[in-house]
């Protein structure tokens, strides 16, 4: 029987433990492959979450004709579990578009369910942030992003960002770091201001954290930011339906990629996710992934090389990118810089040269870190497009890259 890493539910955590018990009693003389202890220590010292991959090890383990009717104890003991799948006993929710208020603003999503979603008990999650002047349709409203997620029995759910209501009245947007102040690190500004229009909402001249006219997202957030916000809106869907704490994704579309970078800023967000992904959305100049940031999930960077809006340079070039489209000229961190600086953080020995990384075509895939695209930490993928998501190709790459990783536990 095949057993697929995405789909198997959480083992029995007591049983799992038990069944260690007892493999690790055995006489060493009966101990007929040292994988056998390694797997128990290793099993019982962290959380039995969809170790597949370790039960199909204990299988094969060749047993002494004296211990055998103790492993197929062990065996039906462990893999009963896995062949009767757990159910959802949390109900979807009656509507599809919900609420969430934090503090005293009222939040707004809208989510997906899978065909199978109560035959699970834990489900796989993505989140997918907007781009600017978008809402919680802009990906929902997508055949391919629906059709794909029902397929792999994901749940999605898309929130919509501030500025459509009071008292800004104008686009929906997600602040990130420089959005808001409109400056850098430094306090230099994030645009040429001589050249950009003034894009500032009402909510930023009037608190006056916008400090020049560089600023472009809404200043709704104090003290409640929109990270405040996407923390409290995993914790609403692990508690309130059937989601895999382990399988929590996060993706961003050009402002909502953009934010996906101060997940690095975050770490009460980052320590939680699996992954994340971000389209078409980078981080202004100088805000690069901090060099001691927090336990950082791996994350996938899509950006189109014709790109004018957010244009990711050329490749290995560190250098700030400038926006060339119309009138706007805002100030960027380019993908190379980017993905490095992320790599270098998660703690992966970086060198001036991304490495080629295997990946389906059209995509021109590389790393700094070497290893397959399931295991690298950072992945810097590019297609040959302009500001726009390209979702038929983005979208199946954007799952596989997620459905591969699960959270990382700390010792």
């Amino acid at each position: 029987m095949a057993i697929s890493d995405a789909r198997v539910p959480k083992v029995d955590q007591v049983t799992a433990r038990l069944a260690c018990r007892m493999i690790l009693r055995l006489d060493k003389s009966q101990r007929s492959h040292k994988a056998a202890y390694a797997f128990c220590w290793d099993g019982c010292a962290s959380a039995w979450n969809h170790r597949a991959s370790s039960l199909r090890r204990l299988i094969r383990l060749k047993w002494s004709s004296a211990g055998r009717w103790r492993a197929t104890f062990l065996f039906v003991l462990i893999l009963t579990p896995l062949i009767t799948k757990a159910s959802c006993n949390r109900p979807a929710f009656a509507e599809d578009r919900q609420t969430l208020e934090i503090g005293a603003t009222t939040r707004h999503f809208r989510i997906f369910y899978p065909a199978d979603y109560l035959a699970n008990a834990h489900n796989p999650l993505v989140i997918l942030l907007h781009g600017w002047g978008g809402n919680e349709d802009s990906f929902l409203d997508l055949d391919v992003l629906r059709q794909t997620a029902d397929a792999r029995g994901v749940v999605l759910v898309a929130p919509r960002g501030l500025g459509s209501g009071a008292p800004d009245y104008g686009n929906n947007s997600w602040t990130f770091s420089g959005s808001d102040t409109g400056v850098t690190e430094t306090g230099m500004p994030i645009c040429d201001a001589a050249l950009t229009p003034d894009y500032r909402y009402p909510s930023c001249k009037a608190s006056k954290i916008s400090l020049t006219t560089c600023a472009w997202t809404h200043c709704q957030g104090q003290p409640h930011t929109d990270i405040d916000f996407l923390i409290e809106l995993f914790a609403l869907l692990e508690t309130q339906q059937c989601i895999d704490p382990d399988r929590l994704y996060l993706m961003g579309g050009s402002n909502g990629g953009n934010l996906v970078w101060d997940v690095a800023r975050a770490p009460n967000l980052s320590q939680r996710l699996a992954a994340v992904a971000s389209w078409i959305g980078l981080p202004h100049q100088s805000y690069l992934t901090p060099a001691k940031a927090a336990v950082l999930p791996p994350v996938l960077l899509i950006t189109g090389t014709k790109d004018t809006t957010d244009p990711p340079g050329g490749w290995d070039d560190f250098n700030v990118t400038t926006t060339s489209n119309q009138t706007d000229r805002y100030f960027y961190e380019s993908a190379s810089a980017t993905i490095r600086a992320w790599s270098a953080a998660a703690g992966c020995p970086v060198g001036a040269v991304a490495q080629p990384v295997i990946a389906p075509a059209p995509f021109d895939c590389r790393a700094y870190c070497p290893g397959a695209r399931q295991d690298v930490p950072a992945l810097d993928c590019r297609l040959e497009m302009g500001h726009e998501y390209r979702e038929d190709d983005a979208w199946p790459l954007t799952l596989d890259f997620f459905l591969s990783r699960q959270r990382a536990r700390g010792p």
